[in-house]
């Protein structure tokens, strides 16, 4: 009992010249009343238009999905206004012309219109093959990747 008597002394002797450095670290409480004034938080709501082409059932769910996503999120508002705005390109076909509900062949291209009288300008694309089981994950991806475009090339619409 003896020894773990002097063992806590010892623990205490080395641990009490530290605790004024802890105080000191603590913040100073003080009863001033933190201000009241909310700052505007600046949103981000990039104007965009989806133009669809193809004649295939996956390919057109896939583009109504695309835009179903846009529409309920906050980041973009779906337009059709001849005012600048990322405009999503979506062509797809069958995959086999002979089995149409198999799978569907897409192209996407993102480009920024300033307006329409003014040639757009390509900002980047994406293919590949979609089945109706991907339909919501490829949306959610093309959506993604045009939110990344809307914060990339921000300065475009200043």
């Amino acid at each position: 009992m003896h020894a773990y008597l002097r063992s806590l002394a010892l623990g205490l002797a080395l641990l009490l010249p530290a605790v004024p450095v802890f105080a000191a670290d603590a913040p100073a409480k003080t009863d001033a009343a933190i201000p009241n004034k909310p700052t505007r938080i600046t949103e981000r709501n990039t104007p965009v238009a989806v133009e669809y082409e193809g004649n295939d059932s996956i390919g057109s769910r896939l583009a109504t999905r695309v835009k179903e996503t846009l529409n309920s999120s906050n980041l973009f508002s779906l337009t059709d206004k001849d005012t600048p705005k990322i405009r999503i390109l979506i062509a797809t076909q069958p995959e086999f012309k002979d089995r149409p509900g198999v799978g569907s062949a897409y192209a996407v291209v993102w480009v920024f219109s300033q307006s329409e009288n003014i040639l757009r300008h390509y900002l980047t694309r994406e293919v590949g093959v979609v089945t109706p089981d991907e339909i919501n994950g490829l949306a959610a991806k093309l959506v993604e990747e045009t939110d990344s475009l809307a914060t990339r090339y921000g300065y475009l619409f200043q």
